[in-house]
């Protein structure tokens, strides 16, 4: 049954969609807003899955999870080539807790996408006049 529940499709894309947003916004412009890209991303992926509130949970969970290993992998490598390798085991701490958030973030916008998509169901449905 969560098998069916789990849309790979959907989560890729937002992998995809959080790492081109973190290379944009940290790498080219200086500024780390990667919470914010979690967020947007998260909201795709759960407009994308559609269904219940249970449904964006799930695949924003699983979203945030993996989009979050994959930015922080990329935060280590550009650390380290920064030169900032010494005081890596002091950093671990602070990025594990922020890959927590952006966990938590990703699940509220996998919330939130779904409730857009159902929002927008309701708002499209067929107009009947009654003659």
């Amino acid at each position: 049954m969560v098998k069916e529940m789990i849309k790979w499709k959907s989560i890729i894309i937002g992998i995809f969609i959080v790492v081109a947003l973190y290379v944009v916004s940290n790498i080219l412009s200086g500024l780390n807003i990667s919470l914010i890209d979690f967020l947007l991303a998260g909201i795709a992926v759960g407009f994308m899955v559609g269904g219940t509130i249970k449904d964006g949970l799930l695949n924003g969970t699983i979203f945030g999870f993996i989009g979050g290993v994959i930015v922080t992998l990329i935060i280590l490598v550009t650390y380290a080539l920064a030169g900032y390798g010494s005081v890596l085991g002091l950093l671990i701490g602070s990025l594990v807790s922020y890959l927590i958030l952006g966990i938590i973030i990703a699940l509220f916008g996998g919330i939130l996408g779904s409730l857009i998509k159902e929002e927008s169901k309701k708002n499209n449905a067929p107009i009947v006049v009654n003659e």
